[in-house]
């Protein structure tokens, strides 16, 4: 695994401060966000992704020659500044530039913030079918462009575009190949998508600015997902017949500290009111998009906050309405952070 930040620090009062028309809330107390990593202006989704992706080869046992497929799968496609790139695809630029084999297999997805764990889910499911035998996920998520459009555009007390406030940018990167230790990586993942509610959140052109927006009814999100996700953890326990104490960790996507907090209290009695220990992030990068889990992972990791031998459950919430739960365990990645085995 590897994981980029921008140098930059922007903190969530030098964000409101900028604003001529200020939100009548405490953006940082509702959040929990303090600060996020905000790009500089030689970096775009391009450049990160190849930095997560350097970080990520200089840890692996393959070089890029060795991979057989290459994924991309951000939300955002920005290079040579924030020009949004729909074709040539980007997983052939980064191809191209990384080394990769000519041959080798290579295609764009984007699923809202669910982006990078459907590029896990399919790679997964190539390798276990036998089409690969190894593969890399690349995102660069430079969002910060939303922020800025959204500092200048907001002017009521309400707005969609306050959840724009909250992103961070960053780049993550995931070798996966064949394991055939059945106690060490990816047990299962499963995915349900809610395509009716695709409307509560949707990023275009700006209406009113050169720039790029994202519109999003956050109510109406929280809402219709604390609604179903209850029941869609209860149909993963009984499929996987999971249970609370099988995990050591809880890795959600990032977007506010209060709504996660919210939803795993509703679902706490399908663990069996044996929640374990949910990792959260989102203070130091705030929502970084498709490459969260990757984010939070390689924070608690880097400083050793993870047990060894860890079984974690990450959990997937996505515009779309997209939820999902990958179930793994990750012995080979402890080692590449420095824990003996």
């Amino acid at each position: 695994m590897g994981v980029y930040h921008p140098e930059r620090i922007v903190t969530t009062r030098e964000l409101i401060d900028s604003m001529e028309h200020k939100p009548q809330f405490d953006l940082e107390a509702l959040t929990g966000i303090k600060t996020r990593r905000w790009r500089s202006e030689n970096e775009d989704s391009y450049t990160m992704a190849i930095a997560a992706a350097h970080e990520c080869l200089a840890h692996s046992q393959y070089r890029a020659s060795d991979i057989d497929v290459l994924i991309y799968s951000s939300i955002t496609r920005s290079k040579d500044g924030l020009n949004h790139w729909f074709e040539p695809s980007f997983s052939k630029f980064l191809k191209d530039h990384l080394g990769f084999r000519k041959s080798v297999m290579h295609f764009d997805i984007t699923n809202a913030c669910a982006g990078m764990m459907t590029g896990v889910f399919i790679l997964n499911n190539m390798i276990r079918s036998g089409v690969v035998k190894n593969g890399m996920v690349i995102n660069g998520e430079c969002i910060t462009p939303t922020s800025e459009t959204a500092m200048l555009e907001i002017k009521e007390p309400i707005d969609s575009q306050f959840a724009s406030l909250t992103v961070g940018d960053s780049g993550a990167a995931v070798v996966i190949d064949r394991n055939d230790d059945t106690e060490n990586g990816i047990e299962y993942i499963e995915f349900i998508t809610l395509a009716e509610y695709s409307d509560l959140c949707f990023g275009l052109p700006s209406i009113d600015l050169p720039g790029i927006a994202m519109y999003t009814d956050a109510i109406g999100i929280h809402r219709e997902v604390i609604k179903r996700l209850p029941r869609f953890v209860a149909f993963c326990k009984e499929k996987y017949h999971m249970r609370g104490d099988d995990y050591d960790y809880i890795i959600p996507h990032q977007t506010s500290g209060r709504a996660i907090k919210t939803a795993f209290e509703l679902c706490s009695r399908h663990f069996d009111d044996k929640i374990p220990e949910i990792l959260i992030s989102l203070d130091k990068y705030g929502n970084t998009a498709s490459t969260s889990h990757f984010v939070v992972l390689d924070d608690y990791l880097g400083s050793q906050k993870i047990k060894k031998d860890s079984r974690i459950m990450f959990f997937v919430l996505a515009s779309g309405i997209v939820m999902g739960l990958m179930s793994a365990s990750i012995k080979k990645l402890e080692v590449q952070y420095g824990y003996g085995h």
